[in-house]
This record gives structure tokens, sequence and C-alpha cells, in this order.
């Protein structure tokens, strides 16, 4: 029987229809290799300072720069100059990547050191299938002089840090996958269309689509106020999220579904439309479609403060086991209802 390494294993998830199986796949096994080959015993008939090279069969220089080592899948940066240095040579990786064919089914993965990076301008990420990566999986890829645009909508990014700079994105790239990164105000998307996915990624104010649409899958994310469609619509899927002021729809429209997901007043579609899914959620005061707006979801075992779930508007929605820390529920109103509910007055409310 035919030995099926990772990378054949990454191929044949893809032909099953798990993209993102594949791609972390491929993604892992890259790194892996290039671990090995960093770390390979040094080869006593040639002294120190060589490592092994497995793509080419070879002894070759552990002193590693310009994206000099390589595979066939894969760009290594090694990020051992100054901030400037590095900055160019992740540029120069970036562009031998584009030599390279990159392609559903050939995917190239910029491995970065540890270590700062200055650019003068964005870094800009246009071409699908070319992956960024840390090469220890946390946000040790330091951008510290300008932040980066991504233009690319298949493309995994993982472990790249903007600091108070922006992590610009295009519209709708409902292909991108960013995981563990962090930026400043408008980061993943503060005006476009945020469709892709978002893993443990961290923005500032009017992040993750605000004053647009956030429609794709955001989880363990944190965000600023006015974020994940704060004054625009929140219709993707939010889970162990945390916003500010007039987040997740705020004042506008939330339409998508909400788990474990907790933000500060005017939020989930406060003085606007709460129409969405909403578990273990946490607003403050005028939140879920508070403050004159309408409260037509399904709300469970959430929680908001005074002139919340359509207070002084619309209570047309479903909730259940929900708290209203200050004052009383909205009479029910359009087939609402509301099942063992608690209010500001410690009264158990039961509606329809």
């Amino acid at each position: 029987m035919k030995k099926i390494d990772i990378l054949d294993f990454s191929k044949y998830l893809r032909k099953k229809g798990n993209n993102k199986l594949a791609r972390l796949g491929h993604v892992n096994a890259v790194i892996n290799e290039l671990e090995n080959k960093i770390n390979s015993p040094v080869n006593p008939s040639n002294g120190d300072g060589l490592i092994y090279d497995s793509t080419s069969e070879s002894w070759i220089s552990s002193v590693i720069s310009g994206g000099g080592l390589e595979g066939t899948q894969y760009v290594f940066v090694s990020a051992n100059g100054t901030d400037v240095e590095n900055a160019q040579e992740l540029q120069e990786a970036y562009n031998t990547a584009q030599t390279m064919s990159p392609s559903a089914t050939n995917r190239i993965t910029i491995v970065c050191g540890m270590g700062n990076y200055s650019f003068v301008n964005p870094f800009v990420m246009d071409q699908e299938y070319i992956d960024l990566v840390s090469l220890d999986g946390n946000k040790s890829i330091i951008f510290n002089s300008a932040g980066i645009n991504v233009q690319g909508n298949d493309v995994f990014i993982k472990g790249v840090n903007v600091g108070v700079n922006t992590f610009l994105i295009a519209d709708n790239l409902n292909l991108l996958k960013v995981e563990n990164c962090e930026g400043g105000s408008f980061s993943f998307g503060g005006f476009a269309v945020t469709s892709g996915t978002f893993i443990n990624c961290i923005g500032s104010n009017s992040s993750f689509g605000s004053n647009s649409l956030a429609s794709g899958t955001f989880i363990d994310c944190q965000g600023g106020d006015t974020s994940f469609g704060g004054y625009g619509i929140a219709d993707g899927k939010f889970i162990n999220c945390e916003g500010g002021f007039a987040s997740f729809g705020g004042e506008a429209l939330a339409s998508g579904i909400f788990i474990n997901c907790e933000a500060s007043i005017y939020s989930f579609a406060g003085a606007g439309t709460a129409s969405g899914t909403f578990n273990n959620c946490v607003g403050r005061d005028l939140s879920f479609g508070g403050d004159g707006g309408t409260a037509s979801g399904i709300f469970t075992n959430c929680q908001g403060d005074d002139d919340s779930f359509g207070k002084g508007g619309n209570l047309t929605g479903k909730l259940y086991y929900c708290r209203e820390t200050g004052g009383s529920f909205e009479t029910i109103s359009a087939g609402g209802i509301t099942r063992l509910c608690i209010d500001g007055l410690n009264n158990e409310n039961n509606q329809g």
C-alpha cells in the first residue's frame, strides 16, 4: 500500500471538498518540514554551520537571509536583521512566492521568523493562494511602521500584529481566513464588507465590518467601539466575541447568530432592529433593539441593562430566561413572548 504523507493527505481532503482542513494541513506540514530542516543535526563530515535540506537532498548553510531557504511550497523569512531589512526580506519572499505558480492545489506559504518589520507603506497581499504565517504561531510578525493591505481572496494569515496601524482588507473576501492577528482602528474591514473567517483576532475602534456589513464568521475576537457591523449590519456568526459602544449592528441591524458575546451600550442593534438569534449575550443600556428600536429575534439567557429588548419600541420576538437589570420589559406585540424573564425589580415576566 502506498504511504500517504501529510501533504498527500491535504490533497485528499481537498478532493473530498474540505478545503479548510486541507489548507490547515498544508500549513502545518510546511512548518513541520521547515522546523525539521532548521533543527537537523550538523553534517559531521563538513563541520558546523550546515543543515540538511531534504528538498534538494544536500547540506546547505544555516545562515539564512533574503528568504533564501525555500521548498516547493514555502519560502522562509529569517528576520535576523534590522526591522527595515526584515521588511525588505519579507517583500522579496512574497515576490518569490508569486513566481512559484500559486494555485488552489499549490498553495505557497511564507513562514516568518519572529521580529519587527518596518514598511514605509502597507505590505500588500494581492494574490490568492499565498499564505503568511509566523513560525511560532503567535503574534510575532510585528509591523511597527505601517500595516497590511489584504486584497487576495483565498489567503490564510496567522500571527501578524500591526499594533496601532491598520490591518486593511478589501470587500467580499469570503475565503480569507485570519487567525491570531491584531490591528488598530478600522482593522479587519473597517469600511469593508467583511465576509471571511476571523479567529482570535483583536481590533480597536471601528473594526470587523464597522460602518458596513459583518457577514463572516468571528470566533474569540475583540473589537472596540462600533465594531462587528456597528453603525452597519451584523449578519454573520459571532462566537465568544467582545465589542464596545454600538457594536454588533449598533443603532442599525443585528440579524446574525450571536453566542456568548458581550458589548457596551447601544449594542446588538440598540435603537435599531435585533432580528437575529442571541444566546448567552450581554449588552448594556439601550441594547437588543432598545431605545425605541425593535427586538424581533430569539433571545435565550441574555442580559440587557436599562431600556433594552425593544424598550420604547417593539418587542415582537421571543425571550427565554432573559434579564433586564433596570426597569421593566416592553409590552409584547405582534406575537412576541417572554418566558421566565426577570426585570430590574426582580419580578418574573411572562407575556404571550
